[in-house]
């Protein structure tokens, strides 16, 4: 008999929480709002884009590049002054801009690479960036080299740039010597 009351008290105490469990969820049911939605939703990126020029005037994605001749080895870079070239941001991002060299250049008369300097000078004020030609190839992997001035360039903003060659007298082993396919690339990152 005393087992018979245990039972039934298990059965009577599963009985009040099934019904407490049961009580809870209806209130809960009563006090919850029907769903509402918020829907077809976009999320789009800003976008970073670049445009490169020589006169500051017509920019395209790809320019025919310069020929930096009669430099003489241990002088001064050539051309004086530099060549000019125009860097315009056409995307609604500000970037800081990034340079590098795409792929190795021909070079029949093995120059020394590491010797051949790039002078990027803005046209706008600002100082001088020098980076040899090899740290430009290398730096490819890494996304380049950042261009210091500007820090960040604007959405519709452009920027301008000398660019001049100089190198070493002891770069090169001989009476002359020429490097070609030199491909400048400029790319943009996105700032804060």
């Amino acid at each position: 008999m005393k087992k018979n009351s245990k039972i039934r008290a298990m059965k009577l105490a599963g009985l009040v929480t099934a019904l407490v469990i049961m009580a809870t969820g209806v209130a809960y049911a009563a006090l919850q709002s029907q769903q509402i939605k918020l829907t077809g939703n976009t999320i789009q990126t800003a976008s970073a884009n670049l445009l490169l020029s020589t006169d500051g005037t017509t920019y395209a994605s790809t320019l025919t590049g310069y020929s930096f001749s009669g430099l003489v080895p241990g002088g001064p870079a050539v051309p004086a002054g530099g060549q000019k070239i125009y860097i315009k941001n056409t995307g609604n991002a500000p970037l800081s801009l990034r340079m590098f060299v795409g792929s190795t250049p021909i070079n029949p008369d093995s120059v020394d690479l590491s010797k051949v300097s790039v002078i990027i000078t803005p046209i706008s004020g600002g100082t001088a960036q020098t980076a040899t030609l090899q740290s430009l190839i290398s730096s490819q992997a890494t996304g380049g080299i950042t261009l210091n001035t500007p820090a960040s360039l604007a959405s519709g903003s452009s920027t301008g740039y000398n660019l001049s060659i100089s190198m070493t007298a002891d770069a090169i082993n001989g009476a002359s010597a020429s490097i070609s396919g030199i491909d400048f690339i400029f790319t943009g990152v996105a700032t804060i």
